[in-house]
């Protein structure tokens, strides 16, 4: 009579506690190709929103979208993030620049969507609407908007008339498109994504770009984040000012947002 032989317990404790060490080991790597990945994602969406700017200027003899209404009809605060808003849905709401982009999947980030929810970046000037996020990137609000009239008269004639791409004075140093935070930044900025419309300033306590790349879970003030220009290539970049490091990101949000000659007014 042949007698079937079963595992030990001890043999399946020693087998569990293989697999349980080749799991702590490959976990981490693993979610280092996760992130990556989804860095790459958000990288070639604004690579891919360079070249829809750029089409939409083709059409339209040079000209920007408007910066206020490129992604959605009316500026209302909240939308990005408003289901009942959705312009899959509801096309009646959609921007000048919506028909370039839709049916694309490249309206938002998924390191962006992950951190809105863990940030709980729900309301927006007061008003509490549930965290669905589906548009997470801004467009220069210096390039065909209003930010001309958050600077001082001296600068702004020249500013308050730029519309065409070949008004900008240096493109490979003008963003167009970037991400931004959902929160503000304590004792820095005051502002987080209300709008899909970035205005900086000189001393950063307005809009600003965004820091959830690259960051811990733990302080997501401290990462960066991308942004595409007008020249159509994307760049790393972050909000505070360049360190004496030559692989830091360059310029700050002020000094790449400003269209005009280089650098950018101090004021």
């Amino acid at each position: 009579m042949i007698r079937m032989r079963g595992f030990t317990l001890i043999e399946l404790l020693v087998v569990i506690s293989i697999i349980a060490i080749l799991m702590a080991i490959l976990m981490p790597g693993l979610q280092r190709v996760k992130t990556q990945a989804q860095l790459t994602v958000c990288r070639n969406n604004l690579r891919n929103y360079g070249l829809t700017g750029r089409m939409y200027s083709d059409d339209y003899d040079g000209e920007f979208p408007y910066s206020f209404t490129w992604l959605y009809k009316t500026n209302a605060a909240c939308q990005w993030h408003d289901r009942s808003k959705n312009l899959d849905q509801h096309p009646e709401l959609a921007g000048c620049l919506w028909p370039y982009l839709k049916g694309q999947e490249i309206n938002l980030c998924p390191q962006f969507d992950k951190v809105a929810r863990e940030m709980s970046c729900s309301v927006c000037r007061g008003a509490t609407i549930p965290i669905y996020p589906q548009y997470g990137y801004t467009m220069n609000s210096y390039l065909n908007g209003d930010g001309f009239g958050y600077i001082p008269s001296q600068y702004r004639t020249a500013i308050s008339t730029l519309k065409l791409e070949n008004q900008v004075k240096d493109p490979a140093r003008t963003f167009y498109f970037g991400e931004e935070n959902c929160w503000t930044i304590p004792g820095f900025s005051s502002a987080g994504i209300n709008d899909n419309n970035l205005r900086a300033v000189p001393n950063g306590t307005t809009d600003c770009f965004a820091t959830f790349h690259k960051s811990r879970s733990t302080d997501r003030n401290n990462g960066v984040s991308f942004a595409v220009f007008v020249d159509s290539h994307v760049e790393e970049v972050s909000p505070y000012p360049p360190k004496d490091d030559e692989n830091a990101p360059k310029g700050n949000t002020w000094q790449l947002s400003w269209p005009g000659k280089k650098p950018a007014p101090i004021f």
